[in-house]
């Protein structure tokens, strides 16, 4: 387990290996700042031979949204240079559904070990669900700067029913996430992801 501080707007990468048994998703966080020059030059023929895969994909970059966070990290890779660490597992089937990634808002239910914690008078941005649950953003795209991030909901199509809010939190909230719990997590799309806050 590795806690690592002052994580909001900080600059990440994942990518992203598919085979068989599902999609295990490697991440910069904790050792470098996703260098440009590394992340634009990574060759995924190459890394989908080297790991045998069905298919390679990055995600990124982005940046975390949450002030600290505790993860669960697995093995360390370097991919032409760029170091990233193992963190989820994904399902298969999420791959086959869209071709650039998951299906924007629909939910699915990654496996990760990661405690999120965002402070006390800092904003944050959610997606509010037909259901009233409330999924708040865990990273922001590269295009969207974290200034321009209260009018988001303006470059969203979200689907019928669901609503963009932001909010001021007046206590932490800390959502802390573990493999034998069922997390609930959607994608825009943007590819940004959101996780909702635990009943």
């Amino acid at each position: 387990m590795y806690t690592i501080d002052e994580t909001r707007d900080m600059r990440f990468g994942e990518i992203l290996i598919v085979k068989l048994r599902g999609i295990e998703v490697y991440n910069t966080t904790g050792l470098n700042d996703c260098p440009a020059e590394l992340w634009d030059a990574l060759d995924l023929g190459k890394i989908r031979k080297q790991f045998r895969a069905l298919k390679v994909q990055k995600n990124g970059p982005h940046y975390w949204m949450m002030d600290s966070q505790t993860c669960s990290f697995g093995e360390k890779v370097s991919f032409g240079g760029l170091e990233a660490r193992w963190v989820a597992k994904l399902d298969l089937g999420l791959a086959m559904k869209q071709k650039q990634g998951v299906q924007p808002y629909k939910v699915f239910m990654p496996k990760k070990t990661q405690k999120m914690v965002y402070s006390n008078g800092k904003p944050v941005y959610e997606l509010i669900d037909p259901d009233g649950h409330i999924y708040v953003l865990q990273a922001h795209e590269e295009r969207f700067p974290i200034e321009s991030l209260a009018t988001l909901g303006d470059q969203l199509k979200l689907p019928i029913g669901w609503k963009y809010h932001t909010r001021t939190l007046t206590e932490d909230l800390i959502m802390d996430l573990t493999p034998d719990q069922m997390i609930y997590a959607v994608g825009d799309e943007f590819h940004q992801y959101w996780t909702r806050i635990p009943d």
